[in-house]
């Protein structure tokens, strides 16, 4: 849930690269990342790689040229929010233009991935059905557990301080002591997770179809989340929004140079 509040930027599988030590090195090994991840998922043959890998490197071009001035747009926009205390309304600009950036490329992606996606074996779509429900397996038993709220806490923490650069310590005790207080509905976060798997194969399989826009369409549905999951979404932006009007000067100032840095990586990212 996190990443779809306090990510001011992006989204899709692109969404966690700048999350990594070295966003230019995530960004140029996507079509090896991209790779490795789908064959986790469908068990794609050696023919099959070969012609994902094609298709990942036009994709990454498109998205060098067309999206990466999308993405220093949108951290200008955070950087400006900033300045004089984020509001709800400028953290929900932030991710109507992330979700925006993620449904242009998934519109890019879907005629790429249409081919490959028509020729997997029935055997490769129950590979990708048994892979998501062994997920989402070991995703409930995380939740069930004694320590759930301590883990959901530290996820959050840990994201915050990717996003923002380092926190002090008052500042990730806060944080903490918000996340853990969240009121997680495990059956109505069961439910969110179990409809946007069974909209994902949906939407794959459009995309096998030739229905582009059909199966884009039902990804994007995927980004909004269920009425019964709307409460916990508030609870976390509203923690979001305190800790980013809680930030003193001098923090605010570590979060801008954090952001100059991603911006000057992304300039040279898109330079090629």
């Amino acid at each position: 849930m996190l990443k779809r509040f306090t990510a001011l930027l992006f989204a899709i599988l692109l969404f966690g690269l700048v999350g990594c030590s070295s966003l230019s090195l995530a960004y140029n090994q996507l079509p090896l990342l991209g790779g490795l991840w789908a064959d986790k998922y469908l068990d794609l043959d050696s023919d099959q790689k070969a012609r994902l890998k094609d298709k990942l490197l036009a994709f990454q071009a498109w998205h060098r040229r067309e999206e990466l001035p999308q993405w220093q747009s949108l951290l200008r926009q955070a950087q400006t929010a900033l300045e004089d205390g984020v509001t709800r309304q400028e953290l929900l600009a932030l991710e109507r233009g992330a979700r925006a950036s993620a449904e242009r490329s998934l519109q890019h992606a879907a005629p790429l991935a249409a081919p490959l996606l028509a020729d997997l074996k029935p055997e490769q779509w129950q590979h990708l059905q048994k892979t998501l429900d062994e997920k989402t397996a070991e995703w409930r038993e995380k939740q069930t557990g004694s320590d759930a709220s301590d883990e959901r806490a530290k996820r959050y923490t840990k994201n915050l301080e990717r996003w923002l650069g380092d926190l002090d310590r008052p500042t990730r005790k806060l944080a903490s002591a918000d996340a853990q207080a969240w009121h997680f509905d495990l059956a109505a976060m069961s439910q969110g997770r179990a409809a946007r798997q069974t909209r994902t194969v949906e939407a794959l399989r459009a995309w096998s179809r030739q229905d582009l826009a059909g199966g884009t369409a039902t990804l994007m549905r995927n980004m909004q989340p269920l009425p019964t999951e709307q409460a916990y979404r508030e609870e976390v932006m509203a923690s979001v929004l305190k800790l980013l009007n809680g930030l003193d000067a001098q923090q605010r100032e570590q979060v801008r140079k954090h952001w100059a840095n991603w911006t000057a990586e992304l300039r040279s990212l898109q330079g090629g």
